[in-house]
């Protein structure tokens, strides 16, 4: 009777092994075709205070975790206006990054929200700063 347990409890610990691992790897498999993309400001590249009319810079960077060659589309706001449109195609791990310069128009109201819209497989992502009015 005891050898009859014995045998009962090795087999089902060698299924439960078996399982495990077929749990184990299956998870790893769908962890590496997880599929997404990074938008990201460098916040040294801009400054949150400037006047009316003033030229600004920044710098932007999309990093694809896409499971394949994928397209982006880029819609650049400052308020309410799209002021700049950029599509652009990367492949799984590459890196964009570009220096974008806008000129502000001479009669805004403060704080100004500027705003990145990235639009990607169905997905989309987004980043934002403020402008604020110079102090004289």
């Amino acid at each position: 009777m005891t050898q009859e347990m014995d045998r009962l409890i090795e087999k089902t610990i060698i299924i439960a092994i078996i399982l495990g691992v077929v749990v184990a790897a299956y998870l790893i498999w769908v962890a590496s075709q997880e599929s997404y993309s990074a938008l990201y400001l460098y916040p040294d590249s801009y400054t949150n205070y400037v006047e009316a009319g003033e030229t600004i810079s920044f710098v932007y960077g999309v990093q694809s975790f896409e499971t394949e060659r994928t397209r982006y589309i880029l819609l650049i706001y400052v308020g309410n206006e799209l002021r700049d449109t950029k599509e652009f195609w990367l492949d799984r791990e590459a890196i964009h990054e570009e220096t974008q310069t806008i000129t502000l128009p001479e009669e805004i109201d403060f704080p100004l929200k500027v705003q990145l819209l990235l639009e990607a497989n169905g997905n989309s992502y987004d980043v934002h700063f403020w402008l604020k009015e110079k102090s004289v």
